[in-house]
């Protein structure tokens, strides 16, 4: 059986090819107009070529989403902020898992899936790892959770959010300090955010007086396997230390390791986190809230407006993290 064409559609919706052509990019149409236009495609099984589109200098209005591991729901809440904000603007997103330099491997030998896409936005990736692939991602590129000189991008001041994390602390009477953080293996993802989160916490004790050692920084994975003794050490040999978990992950497995140990928050510890997830609040857990989906909005509208309007200057947007006091800190 014979494919339908853009003609049959044209045809049958009584309008145009050239009409036909504008509601498949996005283009201006009366609205009774597209309805039957879409009304053909849907009546016809139409399938638009976006190959031919985009040789012909229309838009695919597909935007290609750099993802790598979906850890925790501050990807989760990220990802639809940035979907839903594209569906608005009649975009869609189709999502790259990056998991490993394979995947960039086979992406560098067909790059079949940037050709077909309007523009592409890397999520929370190493990005002189990733810019060194000799992968052409083209002009419409937005970086999200990484600070660049040379693209428009999307990131928070992770120092800020270290520093006032360190203030909460010292302003609760913590006098020993522990930072539990993330060593990332993969360096594909192995991103500076946790290492600036670090440093401010670091700078901001040093200017009050006091120093975070050393061994007092705390190595895990997401699943903790790697730090639950060290934890225990801490909160049974420390007098009321102060605890900066670099993500909420981190906070609510110190959470049920003081629980198992009837240690109190906020009386016989002291715990701030990082990401301000959905349960934190539930929990009573002091954190660091990241505009999650504030930054998602913005990475789509950055990377439309390069789509739609490119513009010869660079637009980065800092968000600024803001302290949520709750009670454990």
């Amino acid at each position: 059986m014979k494919k339908p064409t853009i003609r049959d559609v044209a045809r049958l919706s009584g309008v145009g090819i050239a009409t036909v052509s504008r509601v498949l990019n996005g283009g201006s149409v009366k609205l009774s107009t597209k309805k039957r236009v879409i009304w053909a495609i849907k009546n016809l099984g139409y399938e638009p070529n976006t190959s031919a589109r985009t040789l012909a200098g229309g838009k695919t209005r597909r935007v290609l989403l750099f993802m790598p591991e979906v850890r925790t729901e501050f990807h989760w809440r990220v990802m639809k902020a940035f979907d839903d904000a594209l569906d608005s603007q009649n975009y869609e997103m189709v999502i790259y898992p990056m998991f490993s330099g394979k995947r960039l491997e086979r992406l560098y030998n067909d790059n079949s899936l940037l050709r077909d896409s309007d523009g592409a936005v890397t999520f929370t990736m190493n990005m002189d790892f990733l810019l060194k692939s000799r992968i052409d991602f083209g002009r419409n590129l937005v970086l999200f959770e990484s600070q660049s000189d040379d693209y428009d991008c999307v990131y928070l001041d992770n120092v800020l959010g270290g520093r006032l994390a360190a203030e909460i602390l010292i302003e609760n009477g913590a006098k020993e300090f522990f930072t539990v953080t993330f060593d990332e293996r993969n360096s594909l993802l192995a991103t500076e955010n946790f290492d600036k989160r670090q440093v401010g916490f670091s700078k901001a004790l040093e200017k009050s007086g006091y120093r975070l050692k050393k061994e007092n920084t705390v190595y895990s994975s997401f699943f903790f396997e790697t730090a639950h003794e060290r934890i225990v050490e801490i909160l049974s040999e420390c007098d009321r230390p102060g605890i900066f978990a670099l993500a909420d992950n981190f906070a609510l497995e110190i959470l049920q390791t003081a629980s198992a140990m009837k240690k109190v928050p906020g009386v016989d510890f002291f715990l701030i986190g990082y990401d301000n997830q959905s349960w934190t609040e539930r929990a009573g857990l002091t954190t660091i809230n990241q505009p999650m989906e504030d930054m998602g909005k913005k990475a789509a509208e950055l990377i439309v407006q390069k789509i739609e309007n490119p513009v010869s200057y660079l637009q980065p947007v800092k968000f600024l993290p803001e302290v949520v006091r709750r009670k454990t800190a």
